[in-house]
């Protein structure tokens, strides 16, 4: 699911992801992190940062709904 979700992140290969999961710990950690936490991560810059947290952010596997 992690590897899914990050596949998708124009410019971010296997050992970026690696790296960023290592980093994070989770995919929620890496959620939680701000742009310049996720671009602070060595091989991570601010541009794939803001995209890293755009994709992780649309995901919808932790959204919770309401009904009505």
């Amino acid at each position: 699911m992690v590897e899914s979700l990050l596949d998708d992140v124009p410019g971010l290969g296997e050992v970026r992801r690696r790296t960023l999961l290592r980093h994070f710990g989770s995919l929620r950690k890496l959620r939680q992190a701000t742009v310049e936490e996720i671009a602070a991560v060595p091989g991570i810059g601010p541009r794939t940062a803001a995209v890293i947290k755009e994709a992780v952010a649309a995901d919808p596997v932790d959204r919770k709904t309401t009904a009505p």
